[in-house]
Order: structure tokens, then sequence, then C-alpha cells
């Protein structure tokens, strides 16, 4: 019994083994300026799997990839869900005989999916429509060398939703299944929160239910970018719940849910129910005003080129390094135009001085620069931007005026005086020695009492900026030492 198990264990380690290989051999040998014109990233066998076991599919349900590739997701809805009526499509021959050999099946059709419409797909499929669709579609943006063949009409759509062709797969997947029936999509993350996809988001917070996002991360690692899963059902419940999880070493994790009523236009990513409520609470009217309310000129990079301009690299927390130049007085805040999480903002006031286009220029009231400058460098506002205004990115983003406007300013001002004697101090205490810590400690003291936090809101951030940050800025004391007033 046991070695039949083991004889079982090991065909099915062989079998899925023998088709990941075939399918990379088939990827590698493609042309790399053929995939990047046609946005091909294929899917790895263990993430298709994941998703199909996520999904929990019906085995009699009707499935269909219409952007198959080899058929990773056919090869997993089959071993690993049970299901018999799948369809896929692709648009190239030389794939789709791969994928008829690899899923032993003549049930994939050559097709360009993105060009054609469902309804003349569907009929060559057999079935009229489907009650699932799991796909990685391609993802890329229209542009010279990447072309979208539909017709006029629906060109315009997807150029005026965001000219990329996972959009146009999107649009695309309704047309493939029924009322009430399931999409699940692996798209770029940034879907869910850059201006240039708002018109398509809204539609579907408008039309369908987004069921769940699940954050994958930077899984494809030939692509710049995060990815998620995002899940749909072709109906609308004015009462759905967005569920959220992440996924981590083959594990699909639960993170939190979010009546899909909150969302208006960009989806959020909530790590926990404890980043929803400081969201709410950080947005009210009645306490913060945001950044971009009182600044005194658009936020801009730089715009020198001169050497004696400050570059964003010379740019340090509450400092500038290898200048002699001193600002003594002027409005202009800087901060380094490229921001990771690791190191959160880093930025100093600017005065007068001259800066190149690698530092965003922040134009405040000059009485309140140093105050305001203590602000964006607490964790509050660290917080703050790389939870929400960034979505919980792990990549490298641009401090640019679209993001930094929106982060919330108290409107009381009786701490004004005490946080820019600190941010003076900083400013003139070693860099990162004991002293300078203390004050940056005391910093981060005051804004919390200036934003009317509470000793669980100041625990959840310190903890979650702990987990973001590089360990570097924070005293070597643990955290369940950390008294708060």
């Amino acid at each position: 019994m046991a070695k039949a198990i083991a004889d079982s264990i090991w065909q099915t380690y062989e079998s899925d083994f023998e088709f990941s290989s075939k399918s990379d051999e088939h990827e590698n040998n493609l042309d790399n300026s053929f995939k990047k014109e046609h946005g091909i990233f294929y899917t790895d066998l263990d993430l298709a799997r994941d998703i199909v076991e996520f999904l929990n599919i019906p085995q009699d349900a009707k499935c269909i990839d219409p952007w198959c590739g080899t058929g990773c997701f056919l090869y997993a809805l089959k071993k690993f869900g049970g299901i018999k009526d799948i369809r896929g499509c692709d648009f190239d021959s030389a794939t789709v005989a791969k994928c008829r050999e690899l899923n032993h099946t003549d049930q994939v059709v050559c097709v360009d999916t993105l060009a054609t419409h469902p309804a003349v797909v569907t009929q060559r499929l057999g079935f009229k429509q489907f009650d699932y669709l799991i796909s990685n579609p391609p993802y890329a943006p229209i542009a010279k060398e990447v072309k979208l063949n539909g017709d006029a009409k629906f060109n315009k759509l997807v150029n005026q939703s965001g000219a990329n062709l996972f959009i146009a797969a999107i649009y695309r997947a309704f047309g493939y299944v029924k009322p009430a029936g399931v999409i699940s999509l692996v798209i770029p993350k940034n879907f869910l929160h850059i201006s240039s996809y708002a018109t398509i988001r809204k539609h579907l917070l408008a039309n369908v239910n987004i069921l769940s996002i699940i954050e994958l991360g930077i899984h494809f690692k030939e692509v710049r970018g995060e990815q998620i899963v995002l899940t749909i059902q072709n109906d609308h419940n004015p009462d759905n719940t967005v569920k959220i999880f992440d996924y981590n070493d083959g594990n699909i994790t639960f993170l939190s849910q979010v009546p899909q009523s909150y969302y208006s236009d960009e989806i959020i990513s909530f790590a926990n129910p404890r980043d929803i409520s400081l969201y709410d609470k950080l947005r009210n009217p009645k306490n913060y005003i945001t950044l971009g309310s009182i600044i005194t000129a658009p936020v801009h990079r730089g715009r020198l080129k001169s050497s004696e301009a400050i570059r964003g690299k010379q740019i340090r927390k509450f400092g500038i390094r290898d200048t002699t130049l001193t600002p003594l007085k002027g409005d202009q805040l800087f901060v380094q135009n490229i921001f990771s999480a690791e190191a959160g903002i880093t930025g100093c006031y600017g005065g007068d001085l001259p800066a190149q286009e690698t530092v965003t220029v922040i134009h405040v009231p000059e009485d309140r620069a140093k105050y305001i400058l203590g602000l964006l460098m607490s964790r509050v506002c660290n917080y703050f931007l790389i939870r929400f205004l960034f979505n919980n990115s792990r990549l490298t983003i641009h401090t640019d005026g679209k993001y930094l406007n929106r982060i919330p300013i108290p409107n009381s001002s009786i701490w004004d005086d005490e946080i820019s004697r600190i941010v003076e101090d900083l400013e003139q205490s070693p860099y990162m020695g004991d002293k300078w810590f203390a004050q940056n400690d005391r910093l981060n003291e005051c804004v919390y009492g200036l934003y009317n936090l509470n000793s669980r809101d100041r625990e959840h951030i310190e903890s979650e900026m702990r987990k973001i940050s590089s360990m570097k800025w924070y005293p070597q004391l643990p955290l369940n030492q950390i008294e708060y007033e």
C-alpha cells in the first residue's frame, strides 16, 4: 500500500515536472521581441494549481482560458480541479500546437481573442457561454510596437480605459461567461489604483461583484511591477464584500475584507482590519486637511542641471550631504524623487537652493516649512503613504505630487513650534548618532499626539513600519518595550 502511494506521488511529480519543463522550453524559445510585442508572460504550474484550488470550482463547470499559452491553467483545471469541460485559445499557432500536445486535447483553437468578438470565438468552441474563465492574459501598453487589432469602437474603449492589452482582456472576458459566471485573471497590481485605469475600475465597482484580490507580489521576475489575481463575478450585489489575500510560498492567506461599496475608485488592498480604521481616521475632514491644500505652488521636480544644484542622492533625512551650500531662508522642501519603503521619505529643508530633476520640490509657507518637514518625515505620514497612497507597493516609486498632495495634515497648529524645534535639532545633530535618534523618537511621539492616535494605533503603526522599513532607522529597543504617553 505504501509503495503504491509513493509510486502515485512520484508519477504525479514526474508528469508535472515534464509539463513545466516543456512549457518553459517553449517559452524560452520564443523570440524576446515577439514576447514583448504580445505581452507574453507564461504562468508557472505551481501558481496555476494554487489559484485553481483556491477557486474551488465545481467539477461540472464549463471553463475557458482565452489566453492559454501552453496551457498551465488547462492542465491545472483538469488535474487539480477534476474538471472535464475545458477550452483554450491562443493567437499563436505554434503555441496552440504545443498546448494541445502537453494537455493531450484538441479543445484548443488558434484565434486572436483580444481582436475577435467572444461570440465568434465561442461558436468555434461549441459552447455559448462558460461558468468560469481563468487566465493570465497578455499585458503590455498599447503603443507603436504593441497593437490591438479589434474594431474601431472596441479599440477606442480600451484606449480610453488605460490602453493596455490586459484591459482589453478584462472587457472581452465578460463575453465568455454566463450571468453570475466567474472571471479570475492574473493582472498588474497597479490596476487597483493608478488613475489611467479609473474608467474600467469604476465600471467594475458599479456593475460586477469583486469577489477577491490575491496579492502575488513580484511573481514574474521578468516583469517590472507586482501582480494580483483579481476574481470577479458577472453579477452585482450591493452588499458584496471584497476579500483580500496574500500569496507567499504557495500559501494563500486571508488578510481582510471590505464592503465593495466602500470603494468608489481606487481599490486599496488593506493588509488587515486595523489599516481600514486608521485609513478612515486619517482622512476625517473634521481633523485633517491635505498637504495639497497648504502648498503654495504645485509640487514639481527640480529643473536645473548645473553641478551646484542639489541632486537626489545628496539628500539625507533632515540634511544635505556633500555641499557647502546652507539653506537659510526660502519656502522649499526637498525630497528624493525615488522612494523605497525600506528608507521611507528622505527629505530636508531646501530653502532657496537650486535642485536637479532627481529632487521633488514642495513649496510651503516659509514659516511652517520645518513643521511640515517634520510631519512628512514621521512614521505616521510614511505609513499613510506606503500603505494607502502607494497601496503597499514593494517597488521603488516616484514621490510625485499626485501622491504627496494627499498626505493628511492636522488642522491644529498647537505643535508647530515644538516640532519645528525638533527638526532644527535633527538638522544640527550628528547624523544617525544617539542624539539624532533620540530627537527622531521625540518627533514621532509629538506627531502621534498631534494626530490624536491612541496607543493601539501607535503600536500598529510602529509594528507595520518595522516590518516594512530598514531597521537602521530604529533604535535598538524591542517593540514591546516602547512606552506611549
